[in-house]
């Protein structure tokens, strides 16, 4: 499961919520375990997920009625002990819905499609019977569907949360007038922060591909390829284990975009964020292409020292500003006294897994930002000079007990490959 469903509860006790609704893919992927085809669309609306705070109330999963029949083969596909589908009614002579003499609640699949009962093998028998034991049973749409998930739940009058609050007066539409939908946007981010063991397996394996697929692509640097190049293969990499890319960023003369070619003697940053199974892989880099001028070799072994120091610092309790003036002093200490910027971001399904300012919400308005056992967080330590060159560092950490593990190599050492 990789619901922190204890952390869950604890934040919905806190903020007065009798339960959530998840409607971001995402964050359907994270209350269910389940990810399909429309989520995949990133189709909004189309699947939900309620989880409510009183544990005998029944968690449930919203699907398409074509998602709900891939259960049969698929049943470990959620850990959600109800699922409510739903279906379009698509008749031979109609396309319609008609409410005055059909029930919302209860509708039949409207494709029949046809069925060789002399050569069923007896999978197909079951899946008949599956199909059978459902008949009649799917709402009209999602929306409908959900209503029945929270009267099933015991929620038809309740204080709910919802990544999405639009769904709300849906739902007081459809005959919920009492249901209260609380924004729950930051409230899903808040509880996502800290990793369970599922998440924290597929954040190491996450990592390993991210670094892998990016080596891959610093040791195919050329003098003179066209940096667009190095996304490609980037995405590549990733694909061939089984990852996604979602940017890989290069930067060199101060700026950081892809744009150019790859020059000789300047620095080349690197800043790869992947997918895999949902979860981010987040990692940058340093190389140069011929020997580095001294002031890059010194101002590269400045940034080791920085980032050996996050290793050090970081623990529960300890705050993201104590950890970013640590570094900045190692760095300074250690020669490149011109280094003011390090930052850190929790990462997990989004690339900032923690209450981040939205709305009307200003910089600073959740607090400090402080680590916590089982978060994972990178530091970013950027530094662009316009005229002298670019840098870049940051790995893949998880934060224990008593200090951290990281997920990465922690290798930020500069990586020279040959000039033209």
């Amino acid at each position: 499961m990789l619901l922190n469903k204890e952390r869950a509860y604890a934040v919905m006790d806190r903020e007065g919520l009798d339960g959530l609704i998840a409607v971001a893919p995402i964050n359907v992927r994270y209350l269910s375990d389940y990810y399909g085809a429309l989520m995949r669309m990133n189709r909004l609306f189309y699947n939900y997920a309620v989880l409510p705070r009183d544990p005998s109330a029944p968690a449930t999963l919203i699907v398409s009625g074509v998602e709900h029949l891939r259960f049969f083969h698929r049943p470990d596909s959620t850990w959600m002990p109800s699922i409510q589908s739903y279906v379009h009614p698509v008749y031979q002579d109609r396309r319609d819905f008609d409410p005055d003499v059909e029930d919302a609640e209860h509708v039949e699949y409207g494709m029949k499609w046809p069925i060789r009962h002399d050569t069923l093998s007896p999978t197909d028998t079951e899946y008949l019977k599956f199909m059978e034991g459902n008949r009649g049973n799917a709402s009209v749409n999602a929306t409908y569907a959900l209503k029945k998930a929270l009267v099933e739940a015991g929620l038809s009058d309740a204080v709910v949360g919802a990544d999405d609050p639009r769904v709300g007066p849906w739902l007081n539409e459809i005959g919920l007038p009492n249901l209260q939908v609380r924004d729950a946007y930051t409230t899903f981010r808040d509880i996502r922060m800290i990793k369970t063991p599922a998440e924290i397996a597929i954040m190491r394996q996450v990592a390993t591909i991210n670094e892998a697929a990016l080596n891959e692509t610093i040791a195919s640097l050329q003098v003179g390829m066209p940096r667009t190049d190095l996304e490609i293969i980037y995405n590549t990499e990733l694909a061939k284990r089984g990852a996604r890319g979602i940017y890989l960023a290069t930067g060199q003369n101060g700026t950081n975009q892809n744009l150019g070619r790859v020059l000789e003697g300047e620095s080349i940053t690197f800043d790869g964020l992947c997918d895999y199974q949902n979860y981010l892989g987040d990692l940058g880099r340093i190389a140069v292409c011929g020997n580095p001028k001294p002031e890059l070799a010194r101002r590269a072994k400045a940034l080791e020292v920085g980032c050996a120091r996050v290793l050090e610092v970081v623990k529960p309790g300890i705050t993201g500003r104590e950890v970013s003036d640590a570094v900045i002093d190692a760095v300074r200490s250690a020669g490149f006294e011109g280094f003011f910027f390090a930052t850190p971001h929790s990462i997990g399904l989004e690339h900032s897994d923690h209450k981040i300012p939205v709305g009307p919400i200003l910089p600073g308005g959740y607090g400090e930002f402080v680590f916590e056992e089982n978060m994972i967080f990178s530091l970013d330590m950027p530094y662009y000079e316009i005229g002298w060159g670019n840098l870049h560092v940051e790995d893949q950490i998880l934060v224990t007990r008593d200090g951290v593990e990281p997920l990465t190599s922690c290798d930020v050492s500069l990586r020279v490959l040959p000039g033209a």
